[in-house]
């Protein structure tokens, strides 16, 4: 490298270099910054309106805070998969709770948003709310006092003693998730309130336009604070009752709604009185976009599983052809002329933001129910590949009375880490220790492995195990050796044993709702669609309805098919 390169370590600042003095004048933030524009003032020469010079926050920052708060959501998708239906009202109500948070704060700060140190010590703060609400959605049930079942976890042959203490554990590790949600969402309305009221008193110091419906956003902040931190004690002191539950999630609906109605009151500045020109389309632009690619992303961690344990079979080439296909479309009709305008009426801007809580949600439970119909796709695929392949094994020996070299099996049970050829030689010392037993153990031993085959098909495919189902599975297992063959031999359903059908009821469960929540999605970017371009023609209004009428369809067609759902060919279809 040339020497030249250093020559400027010990030059002096020219000023001359006028890109470098604006450069070094945005390297110096303050520490507050009035978010309204000064009025205009006849200024001394050189002197310069800083404030006004200085540019918007880098399109980075934004975008820091919303993977922030989908990373958020993301711990409770990841924690919690969607096979019962209290998961999916856990998915809607925390999905509610943090996304009221996104959108009250990123509201504010496409108005007041200055690049200053006032906020940007928020930012950090807001960062750290998102990382805790995560920690506690580990535990989030709404199900807790309301739903038996939420309250009663599966406790095996444990003694009643022993199951006391897991029920007990499973209600405190509930109402601890609670607590931590209540006072976090307390802490999070206190900081939005504290910038509500820097932005007053600047507009009072700048003698802006005054009217009393200012107040009605920190307003209904402080009071939504109040309702968090209420719900947080009634919660602490309380041991926990049907009541108490349903009033909290009452309160949470209520200090949403009220956050809700005073933005959409509350006036709108002139667009020359404010330094921000950020608006609200691109950032939720963004957040679809990001919420497109977390649902890719669990879709890719199931295509990896799936050739991990098939290859990668054609009928997997086709299945992922289709998903990033739907991908696509769901892309094109959202972004399809999606255009950055200003709204006619208040009232209209905030419907028009409000309207993304049901269109992202029905997203998200979209793309999570298309995960689970690949999941449970793949899953069954391999367990019939994998049974066929021993049941082949099972005919050669019926009619030779040897156990053949099966290579396709045995590249089958690698990603298992088992080996057909261990297997054969384990069977044949069986048979040689127990010759007059006409095969009854060899047969139950072989059985049991086949079983711990398909089991661990399962557990390649579920990252979380179900107890229930695990339980049944080692029930099965330790089940003697001639009741083990009476079953697989004689019992016409010895091919579904108890463990078997429980996970495939629990991954199958998507298919009750993913038709219907694929209509609601259509028919919410139908609203939104009229609601942001405003059709004047007979096309435009066509283009809107299209969407809404195929979205009813869907709708009508999921609500009577969803007594299918174990129906593996309608799956397939699906």
């Amino acid at each position: 490298m040339p020497f030249g390169f250093f020559k400027g370590i010990a030059a002096d600042v020219k000023l001359s270099e006028d890109e470098y003095v604006k450069n070094e004048k945005e390297r110096s933030v303050p520490f507050s910054v009035n978010p309204f524009r000064e009025p205009q003032v006849t200024k001394q020469e050189g002197e310069s309106n800083s404030e006004e010079e200085s540019e918007r926050p880098p399109e980075w920052l934004e975008l820091a805070g919303d993977l922030a708060w989908t990373a958020s959501f993301s711990s409770l998708t990841s924690n919690t998969t969607v096979t019962e239906p209290i998961s999916v009202w856990n998915y809607a109500v925390f999905f509610a709770l943090t996304w009221h948070l996104w959108a009250t704060q990123t509201t504010y700060d496409i108005k007041y948003y200055t690049n200053d140190w006032w906020h940007r010590a928020l930012f950090a703060s807001q960062l750290g709310i998102y990382a805790i609400l995560a920690a506690f959605s580990g535990s989030f049930n709404v199900g807790w006092e309301v739903d038996s079942d939420a309250m009663d976890p599966f406790v095996g042959n444990n003694t009643a003693l022993t199951g006391q203490a897991i029920r007990q554990n499973e209600v405190n590790s509930m109402t601890k998730s609670f607590r931590g949600v209540n006072i976090i969402l307390f802490l999070s309305r206190l900081l939005l309130l504290a910038q509500y009221l820097r932005v007053i008193w600047y507009r009072r110091k700048s003698k802006q336009f005054w009217t009393w419906r200012f107040y009605l956003p920190p307003a209904s902040t402080f009071v939504a604070a109040l309702i968090f931190l209420g719900c947080f004690i009634m919660i602490k002191g309380s041991d926990g009752s049907k009541s108490v539950a349903v009033t909290q999630l009452s309160l949470w609906a209520l200090a949403i709604a009220m956050q809700v109605l005073a933005s959409a009151i509350t006036p709108e500045d002139d667009e020359t009185i404010l330094k921000s020109k950020a608006t609200m389309a691109p950032r939720l632009s963004t957040l679809t976009v990001i919420i497109l690619g977390e649902g890719l992303n669990g879709i890719c961690g199931t295509l990896r599983h799936s050739i991990n344990s098939l290859g990668l079979t054609p009928t997997m080439v086709g299945e992922v052809i289709a998903i990033l296909l739907v991908l696509y479309f769901i892309w094109l009709l959202y972004f399809d002329g999606f255009r950055i305008k200003n709204s006619t009426s208040r009232a209209l801007d905030e419907l028009w933001l409000w309207s993304h809580f049901p269109l992202h949600l029905s997203l998200i439970m979209m793309l999570e129910g298309i995960k689970n119909i690949f999941l449970f796709g793949n899953v069954t695929g391999a367990s019939t590949i994998l049974l066929e392949a021993i049941g082949e094994v099972i005919t050669y020996n019926q009619q030779t009375q040897e156990w053949p070299d099966h290579p396709r099996l045995e590249g089958l049970l690698l990603p298992l880490k088992m080996s057909w050829q261990q297997e054969v030689l384990d069977l044949d010392a069986t048979i040689a220790n127990a010759p007059d037993d006409d095969g009854v153990a060899a047969w139950a031993q072989l059985i049991r492995w086949l079983y711990t085959g398909v089991h661990g098909v399962y557990l390649l495919f579920n990252e979380e195990p179900d107890p229930e189902a695990e339980f049944k599975f080692t029930s099965y297992s330790s089940n003697n050796d001639t009741t083990i063959y009476n079953d697989f031999f004689q019992d016409d359903d010895a091919s579904d044993p108890d463990w078997f059908t429980r996970y495939n009821e629990l991954m199958a469960y998507t298919g009750h709702w993913l038709v219907a929540v694929s209509g609601t999605l259509l028919i919410c970017m139908a609203i939104v669609n009229v609601m942001q371009r405003h059709p004047r023609n007979r096309f435009a209004w066509g283009y809107a309805l299209n969407r809404a009428a195929i979205g009813i369809i869907l709708v009508l067609v999921g609500g009577s098919t969803s007594n299918l759902q174990g129906s593996e060919t309608w799956l397939y279809w699906m």
